[in-house]
């Protein structure tokens, strides 16, 4: 398939994990791909790819990516906002900087790439935009306040986004993946006092069985941004092995 000929998308949090197999998809079917990524580090991951430096917390960050979007690639047709963290914690142990530092990142950066974003579509006369949200944003989980909040914050943006611009040609949705086997839940894991225990306990939330893989969400992502979900737009869509209906 081609779904993405002759369209740029910028893909964030593209380092790793589902943002980079989103912006592989994309590039696979025919579309280039720029991907954001937190530092150079991460550069060597992306391979051939168009990649540039973008902490979503930085309005300077975003402003130097579309720039570069617009003179490189001519335009933008697809906005994936996929980079986001994880800490864990109550009310009672969940500090100010923990907090601000989850809602900057999972939620504000998700509102400045739309803010940046959305002019450059209209110009192209429409496009797409992919929020990674959370199954945590519509389901409750324990130790979770930060996290769900910010996530939960994007399901409701991504709905009023979605009114708001549908007019303009711009579709918006969002995915509310379940555990994903990636580096940042490796690294969760390995915090825990029991590692295997921790993992068992994940698995067993999801009744497929199993921890999905990140091409498995980037597969739905693609759907949402390609012409398949014409008609679709204000949708929050777990990916989450049945874990949201037990």
């Amino acid at each position: 398939m081609k779904r993405f000929e002759n369209k740029v998308a910028l893909v964030t949090g593209a380092g790793s994990g589902i943002g980079l197999a989103t912006a592989k998809r994309i590039e696979a079917e025919g579309g280039t791909a720029v991907a954001g990524i937190f530092d150079e580090s991460q550069r060597a991951n992306t391979g051939d790819m168009d990649a540039v430096i973008l902490d979503v917390r930085s309005e300077d960050d975003w402003d130097r990516a579309m720039t570069h979007v617009a003179d490189r690639h001519g335009g933008l047709d697809v906005l994936v906002n996929n980079a986001g963290i994880t800490l864990n914690g109550t009310a009672e142990e969940t500090t100010w900087e923990i907090w601000n530092e989850v809602l900057s990142i999972n939620l504000t950066g998700v509102f400045v790439g739309c803010k940046k974003g959305i002019p450059l579509m209209k110009r192209r006369g429409g496009g797409a935009i992919v929020n990674t949200a959370s199954i945590n944003g519509i389901r409750g989980n324990h130790r979770m306040v930060a996290y769900s909040a910010s996530k939960g914050g994007v399901v409701a943006m991504t709905m009023a986004l979605a009114l708001d611009h549908v007019g303009d040609g711009i579709r918006v949705n969002c995915v509310c993946p379940a555990t994903i086997d990636t580096v940042m839940v490796k690294d969760m894991l390995e915090r825990a006092p029991d590692v295997k225990a921790a993992h068992e306990a994940i698995v067993a939330k999801h009744p497929i069985g199993r921890m999905a893989q990140p091409e498995e969400v980037a597969s739905v992502i693609t759907f949402l941004a390609s012409d398949d979900a014409s008609f679709m737009t204000g949708l929050a869509l777990p990916v989450d092995g049945a874990r949201s209906i037990r």
